[in-house]
């Protein structure tokens, strides 16, 4: 779709809700519409609430942070990478530390220019705004403690991942 018509169609939808949308109350305790015209970061989206209104639109662009390679947006699910920057670099201002020790760890994203590729993915980013650690497709490889091991092509889907629990990965608070 052009890019003009998606933006026209964008705000045709923010205006019909904003005008005849109801407001439903959230988990958070914020109030919002069925969807809303969402800014994070300078890009604009539609933000629609799920069937269980656990987040508001504010809220979940609160969470919302930028990679600390690239500078684009990581939104709340959306797959992550755990990198350490080589030694003597600048680490962004907008960068997310995960961990401190015993080497720095910076959240990044698993787009094309960021990430070296699927495998690299460790985590989701998740409400409120925290990693949610998953074991990434090398770690699984090199534990082999599974004797049918399965990768799946879909690294964005959360449930097809094996958690790894705050207590083994300790990050930093």
């Amino acid at each position: 779709m052009k890019d003009w018509l998606r933006r026209l169609w964008m705000n045709l939808q923010h205006i019909f809700y904003f005008i005849f949308g109801r407001n439903h109350k959230c988990q958070c305790g914020h109030k919002a519409k069925w969807k809303t015209k969402l800014t994070v970061n300078g890009e604009c989206g539609v933000y629609t609430l799920k069937k269980s209104k656990e987040n508001c639109p504010t809220c979940w662009a609160n969470a919302a942070i930028k990679c600390a390679w690239c500078g684009g947006n990581i939104c709340c699910g959306e797959p992550i990478t755990l990198y350490t920057p080589k030694e003597n670099s600048e680490i962004p201002s907008h960068a997310v530390v995960y961990k401190q020790t015993p080497h720095i760890q910076l959240v990044g994203c698993l787009r094309w220019d960021c990430a070296e590729g699927g495998i690299d993915r460790t985590g989701f980013w998740v409400m409120p705004g925290k990693v949610k650690r998953v074991a990434s497709p090398m770690e699984i490889l090199l534990g082999g403690e599974h004797d049918n091991i399965l990768i799946v092509n879909d690294l964005h889907d959360q449930n097809e991942a094996i958690p790894i629990p705050d207590e083994i990965v300790k990050p930093d608070e």
